[in-house]
C-alpha cells in the first residue's frame, strides 16, 4: 500500500505547481520575442517573425498553464479521494 505524504508536503507541492504559472506566462512570450527578433535580424524579414514567434510563445504559455492547472486539480482530487 502506498503511504501518503504529510499534508504540509502536499500543500507545498500544490503551491509549487501553481506558483510557476506567472513565470511561465512571462517567460514563454519573451523567448518567442527574442527568438523571432534574432531570426528577423538574420533573415532580414522585418518584424514578421518576431510577431509570429511572440504569438507562439503566448500559445505555449497558455497551453502549459492549462496543463499545470489540470495537474493541480487532479492531484487535489486524488488527495480528497485518498
Amino acid at each position: 500500500m502506498k503511504e501518503r505524504p504529510p499534508a504540509k508536503y502536499r500543500l507545498a507541492r500544490q503551491l509549487g505547481i501553481l506558483t510557476t504559472i506567472p513565470l511561465i506566462l512571462a517567460v514563454a512570450p519573451m523567448i518567442g520575442y527574442f527568438a523571432g527578433a534574432w531570426l528577423d535580424e538574420r533573415l532580414g524579414t522585418g518584424p514578421f517573425l518576431m510577431v509570429v514567434f511572440l504569438l507562439f510563445g503566448f500559445g505555449a504559455g497558455i497551453r502549459e498553464t492549462v496543463s499545470l492547472v489540470r495537474k493541480a486539480g487532479k492531484a487535489a482530487e486524488e488527495e480528497d479521494a485518498g
